[in-house]
This record gives structure tokens, sequence and C-alpha cells, in this order.
């Protein structure tokens, strides 16, 4: 087997099978922000308990990513990676309604149950999405073509999630914001969820690969395999780096606003307008990829996210608008940030298929996902860990700002040092487009196919 014939796809195929990328991140956006945070202040929850209880859920994902990208590839010929997110939407809805309509004596187990059936269904859908979209193409560029309209769906259904609470802010009671925009953005995800899997089942655009029936390579073989790659290492180090920044920096986002900078109730306007600047700025990401190699716009990407740190220290109190322009600045980057390496693994995906002449695309995104989602877990827990360490407590720093300068080191400090780090992962990276066009011409004189 071998890479074959591949045109690019059309709007409608690439739209059809972004949709799930809506309802999927449009969750993720509350977990990462206003959850944790209306969890400390308004359930009572302490802000260490908080972040303990959000990282200790990644580590559940430690195992069910690699294990559910396995069954994926195991099970191609049987199961469709499409039909694995409708699998996945089930624990998902379940948790949405048991952790966005808590009732407020909710337990920290509690919690932390709903969290692990959260995280079970963002994997299967999360590994489904990113392994079926790697296999729609063998050429370089669209890759980054396709990856990219999942970061738009992905912007999209943040933008839309955080709409809604931005009117609760703008027009709802003082007292009932927190919670009010919380409710409305479970309901929302409720919402699309079914509409976006029916969308991607009946649309989304077949895989150019085909399954495998002979005996697959163990999980520890391919372990072995995949630690073998220099390129699959720094992809990961760099993504994991990503993700405790971009933990870190959405987990004290809404303190930073309302506390650090005195703008209360303004939280979801900002990062409803910074959204909307990283939707606008796909595009150009995708052709500035195209132009100096996917790996060097991801480091470009890094660069704008250290920049952001040194604002977040510098930034005055009481300067709205000052900061307003610095989060869209870092917004610009961040849309990058997040597809770039997905679309980068698509490449590293061809190095497997040289070495195990397998298709494992689950079992590799499974990785990717894994890093993410452990690097925001950590990032979260991390943050308020130093918070706290630092003496900030959200009720107490609201009403005489003690111990709010401990956020703004921990989100400047933390970003310039994690840029840093993502850069040094992912500048020299060994697979760009023409030793990605190598390991093609590699596979086509294997299978005796045609990769043009």
């Amino acid at each position: 087997m071998g890479p074959s014939n591949s045109t690019p796809l059309g709007a409608r195929a690439i739209v059809a099978l972004s949709a799930p990328a809506l309802p999927m991140y449009a969750m993720m956006m509350p977990l990462a922000i206003f959850l944790p945070a209306y969890y400390a202040e308004n359930l009572g929850i302490g802000m260490a308990t908080v972040g303990a209880v959000f990282a200790l859920g990644r580590v559940f994902d430690v195992v069910t990513d690699p294990f559910a990208g396995v069954v994926m590839d195991r099970l191609q010929h049987v199961v469709q990676r499409k039909w694995w997110l409708a699998i996945g939407a089930v624990p998902i809805a379940l948790a949405v309604v048991n952790l966005f309509f808590i009732d407020r004596g909710a337990s920290i187990g509690y919690i932390f149950v709903w969290l692990l059936c959260l995280y079970l269904g963002w994997t299967l859908m999360s590994v489904a999405l990113f392994s079926w979209a790697a296999e729609t193409s063998y050429d370089y560029h669209e890759r980054s073509r396709v990856m990219a309209g999942i970061q738009a769906a992905n912007s999209f259904g943040s933008v839309l999630v955080l709409l809604l609470p931005v009117m609760v802010e703008w027009f709802g009671s003082a007292g009932e914001v927190s919670e009010l925009r919380v409710q409305t953005m479970g309901g929302l995800i409720l919402l699309a969820l079914p509409i976006s899997i029916l969308i991607a089942i009946r649309y989304g655009p077949p895989s150019v690969t085909h399954a495998e029936r002979k005996t697959p390579t163990s999980f520890l073989q391919g372990v072995r395999i995949a630690a073998r790659s220099s390129a699959l290492r720094r992809l990961l180090a760099a993504d994991f780096a990503i993700g405790l920044n971009l933990g870190i920096g959405t987990s004290t986002s809404v303190f930073f606003i309302e506390i650090v900078l005195g703008h209360p109730g303004r939280a979801g306007t900002i990062q409803l307008s910074s959204l909307l600047v990283g939707l606008a700025f796909i595009p150009l990401w995708v052709a500035i990829a195209n132009r100096i190699e996917k790996h060097r716009a991801f480091g470009v990407t890094a660069v704008l996210s250290g920049l952001g740190g040194l604002f977040a220290l510098w930034v005055p109190a009481g300067h709205f608008t000052l900061y307003f322009t610095g989060a869209i600045v870092l917004a610009m980057g961040i849309s990058g940030m997040q597809f770039l390496p997905r679309a980068i693994m698509a490449d590293v995906l061809d190095h497997d298929r040289a070495e195990s002449g397998q298709e494992r695309a689950g079992l590799y995104y499974a990785f990717l996902t894994t890093t993410l989602k452990v690097g925001l877990g950590a990032g979260i827990a991390l943050a308020f860990y130093l918070a706290d360490l630092g003496g900030f407590d959200p009720a107490i720093a609201r009403s005489t700002g003690e111990g709010s300068e401990a956020i703004r080191y921990v989100t400047g400090v933390s970003s310039i040092v994690l840029a840093l780090a993502c850069l040094l992962a992912i500048w020299r990276f060994p697979l760009g487009r023409e030793a990605q066009a190598a390991l093609l011409r590699t596979l086509q004189r294997e299978s005796g196919t045609n990769t043009a």
C-alpha cells in the first residue's frame, strides 16, 4: 500500500470535515478559561484544589489517548473515522450537562468524575477528526489548508460560545454573570454537537488511504518506531510547550483582565475580540506556511507568544485600550500556533508509513492530542498553584487587590519561557517540504503507485 492520487478538496468538503471542531473547541474554551475560575470563586473551592483536579484528569488522557488511537487504527475496516465522532459525542453531552449546569453544592469528586467523562469523549472525537483530516491528502501544502479549515471551525465555535456570555456581561446583573455565562455556553455546545456531526458524516471527504488487513505492528513496536523519529520528538515537545502556555494563559485570563487590570465582567469581551482576529488571520498563516514552510511559520507564532508575555509584564492596570491592543496582536499568533502542529504531524506520518508500512494516523494524532491536553491541564494546575503560592485569592483580590501581581508574573514569565522552549524545539525541524516529498517518492517506489 502507498500514496495514491489526491486532488485539492473543495470548500464544502473541508467545511463538512471541520464542522465537529466547532462544538469540540467551543467546549474547550470555557473548560480552560471560565469553568476553573467559576469553580474556584463561585463554588468556594480553593485555587490549588481546582487546578489539581483539572490536571489529574489529564493523567487519564495519557492512557486513553494512545489506546483510542490504536483501537481506531485496528478497526478501520469496521468503523470509519467519522463514526467515532458520533461515539465520542455521547459522553461529551452527558458531561456538559453535569459540569456547565452544576449545583452549587457539588463535591470535588463529582466534578472530577464528569471531567473524566468529558475528556474521554473529547479524546474519541479529536483523535478521529485529526486522523481523518490527515488521511485526506498527501500534498504538503494541502495539509495546511485542511488543518486550517479545522482551526477556522475551532475559532468560529469559540466565537459563538463567547457571544452569549458577552451579552450576559453587558446586559445581565452583576451578581449573576459568572453562573449565567457558563450555562449559556453549555446550552450552545449541546445544540451544536449533533448538528455538526451529522454534517461531517453526510458531506465529509473520503480518505485517500486504505485500511490494512494484514497483521498490525504491536503497540510497543509502534512506540519504538515513533521514538526513533526526531521529527516526532521535536513536534511533541513543541506542542507540549504550547499546551502549557495556553493552559496557563487562558486559565488566568479572567483574573488578569478583571482583577489585575481592573476591568470586571469584561473577560469574555476581550476573548471574543481576540478570537475574531485569530479567525481572520488563519488564511495568512496558511500562506506564510506555504512560503517559508510549516515549521518555520510555527516558530514565528512562538515568537509572538513570547512578545505577549513581555507585554503582560508591562501593561499598566486600568489601561483597557492598551491591553486590548496587545491582546489582539497576541491573537494573531495563537490561531497559527494551534493548527500548524496538526498539519506538520501529517508529514511525520509519512515517515511512519515508510518505516512500518501501515496507516497509523490514529496513534500519531493520539500522541499529539495527549501533549496538548496534558499541557493544558498541567498549565492550569501550575498557574493556580503558583498563584496560590504567591498569595492570590480571587475573593480577596477583587475587593482589595492583594496578591494580584502574582497573576501578572505567572502569566508573563511563563509565556516567555515556554515560547522560547517551543522555538528551540521546532526551528531545526527535519521534515520540510523537500524531505516530505522524498518520503512520498520512496513510498511510491515501494508500492508502485503515483503520488502526483
